[in-house]
């Protein structure tokens, strides 16, 4: 249903609409598009496009039945305030992961911040590394080593390597057994596909890496925006949207 004509958007709404289409033009309209380039400048203006829907970020993992497949990079906190959406298809995720993923960790870590890291993707080379982190995540393992696993494996998948031997080969170094392996790899890919759609319906992206903060005083209002240019400059992004 329309609008009707006197019902204007605030100046608020305007100005987030605003920043969307900017996103949209930036991480690009097309998530197959986004999800191959990526993004590699971080916004920063004032505003910022807010999450449709209701519920703090642990409320919308678990509507969209997430919580075991994605990976918690903060442990020790149970409430979470940030999600990083991203896919080893992406340059600029790969070198977040190389580059930011330590120092984001322990900034979150001094802040009190929680972080849950969430794969997506539309080739098979993603639709593998969202599996093995499905596998992986259960791993005892340190968060970071896991997530660098899962990209490294990525690699070695581009190189023409077949996924079992890959799924083995990382799996053991993360201490899982042959079984727990096993198990992750007769998945069906039918579930891996539904858990992506489930991803980014509870977690739109329109460029990648994708980050949702919630607000610090209101959790339910969820911050988003898109993009890697640096450590510093995504501090700067998650403290701006931690009080916008």
């Amino acid at each position: 249903m329309r609008k009707k004509q006197n019902n204007k958007p605030s100046a608020r709404e305007r100005e987030e609409m605003r920043q969307m289409r900017r996103m949209l033009l930036v991480g690009g309209g097309c998530f197959g598009a986004a999800a191959i380039v990526g993004v590699g400048a971080t916004l920063m203006d004032p505003a910022f496009p807010v999450l449709p829907g209701e519920g703090t970020i642990n409320d919308r993992l678990t509507d969209a039945v997430l919580d075991r497949y994605v990976l918690d990079l903060t442990p020790d906190e149970d409430a979470k305030s940030i999600v990083v959406i991203g896919t080893t298809d992406c340059t600029y995720c790969r070198t977040f992961v190389k580059d930011g993923l330590d120092g984001l960790i322990a900034y979150a870590q001094t802040a009190g911040l929680g972080i849950t890291y969430a794969p997506i993707g539309t080739s098979s080379g993603s639709l593998a590394s969202t599996r093995l982190l499905g596998g992986f995540s259960r791993s005892r393992s340190n968060p970071t080593e896991i997530l660098k696993a899962v990209y490294a494996a990525a690699q070695d998948l581009g190189r023409g390597e077949v996924l079992p031997d890959v799924a083995h080969a990382y799996g053991k170094s993360l201490g899982l057994t042959f079984e727990d392996v096993e198990e992750m790899l007769d998945e069906p890919q039918i579930a891996i596909a539904s858990r992506i759609q489930a991803t980014m319906q509870a977690f739109p992206v329109q460029g990648t890496p994708m980050f949702f903060v919630a607000n610090e005083q209101i959790p339910e209002r969820i911050n988003m925006f898109s993009g890697w240019s640096g450590l510093s400059s995504l501090r700067g992004q998650i403290e701006a949207a931690r009080v916008a």
